[in-house]
C-alpha cells in the first residue's frame, strides 16, 4: 500500500511540534508530490532561512515559538497558532526570533 503522508505513523495520536527537533535549521517532508508539498521546519534562535521563492502559494503555521517572516516588504512576527499565506513567487524569508517549528503547505497546480 502506497503512503500518501509519510514519517507519520496510521492510527497513532502525534503533535505535529515533536516530529522534529530544533537543532540549527532542520525539515521533515510529510508530503512531496508535484502538486503538494508538507513539511514541519524547525530552527534554533538567531537561524534564518534566506530569501527565496516557491513556485505555489504556501501557508505558514508556527506550532512552536516565534518566527519573523518577511514577504516582499512586509514584516509579519507570528507566534504559536499564527499562520500565514505567502503568495506563488513572492520573495521571502524567515528568522527565529526565539527557536520555532513551523508546519508549511504548499498548494502547486498540477
Amino acid at each position: 500500500m502506497e503512503n500518501y503522508i509519510n514519517n507519520i505513523d496510521y492510527k497513532k495520536i502525534f503533535s505535529l511540534k515533536d516530529l522534529v527537533e530544533i537543532k540549527d535549521i532542520s525539515a521533515l517532508s510529510l508530503v512531496d508530490r508535484k502538486s503538494l508539498i508538507m513539511k514541519v521546519i524547525s530552527a534554533d534562535k538567531g537561524k534564518e532561512i534566506p530569501t527565496h521563492t516557491s513556485t505555489g502559494d504556501v501557508l505558514v503555521t508556527v506550532i512552536e515559538g516565534k518566527a519573523k517572516i518577511t514577504i516582499e516588504e512586509n514584516i509579519f512576527e507570528l507566534s504559536l497558532g499564527e499562520s500565514v499565506l505567502i503568495p506563488k513567487e513572492a520573495p521571502h524569508s524567515l528568522k527565529a526570533e526565539e527557536a520555532f517549528k513551523i508546519f508549511v503547505i504548499q498548494v502547486k497546480s498540477e
